[in-house]
C-alpha cells in the first residue's frame, strides 16, 4: 500500500488517535457530571485500543508515523474545553471532528490491499462509532449511545 498521500495519511491517523485519547481522558478528568465522565472514559478506552492497534499495524508493516509537536498540548486543552462546554455543544463538536478523519480513513481503505484492509476497516469503523455516539447523544438517546463503541471495544 503506497500512494502519494500515504505517509501523510499515516501521520493523520496517528494524530487522530493521540488527539482522541488525550481529549477524552482530559474531558473525563475535568467533567463534573458522573454519567458524562463515564462516557468520556469509554471513548478514551476506544482511542487507547485503536492507538495500540495502529502502533502494531505500523510495526508489522515497517512503517512510521509522526505527529506535529503541538498535538498533545492541543488535545489536552481541547479535552478541558469539551468538559466545560454544554453537553450538546460538545457532542456537536465531536461529531464534526470525526469528519476529516473519516475522509482520511476512507481514502486509506480505497488504496488498501486485502492484507491491510481488515485493520483499515477497523480504523474507519472506530471513527464511525464515535460519530454514531455523538449522533445518539444529540438525539437524547443516551441509553444506547455507546453501543457501537462498546462493540468495537470487544473486538
Amino acid at each position: 500500500m503506497n500512494y502519494p498521500k500515504f505517509q501523510h495519511d499515516l501521520n493523520i491517523a496517528l494524530e487522530s488517535e493521540i488527539l482522541g485519547e488525550l481529549i477524552f481522558i482530559n474531558a473525563a478528568k475535568h467533567c463534573r457530571d458522573k454519567e458524562q465522565q463515564h462516557r468520556w472514559q469509554v471513548l478514551a478506552q476506544l482511542e487507547t485500543q485503536t492507538l495500540y492497534k495502529l502502533q502494531q499495524f505500523l510495526i508489522q508493516n515497517n512503517q512510521t508515523a509522526k505527529i506535529r509537536p503541538h498535538i498533545r498540548l492541543q488535545a489536552k486543552a481541547s479535552g478541558i474545553a469539551m468538559a466545560k462546554l454544554p453537553w450538546k455543544v460538545a457532542m456537536h463538536l465531536l461529531k464534526q471532528g470525526t469528519k476529516p478523519f473519516m475522509q482520511t480513513f476512507e481514502r486509506m481503505n480505497q488504496h488498501a490491499d486485502t492484507q491491510t484492509q481488515v485493520f483499515l476497516q477497523y480504523l474507519l469503523a472506530h471513527e464511525q462509532a464515535l460519530a454514531e455516539f455523538a449522533t445518539q447523544e444529540l438525539k437524547g438517546n443516551s441509553s444506547n449511545s455507546l453501543k457501537a463503541v462498546e462493540k468495537l471495544l470487544k473486538s
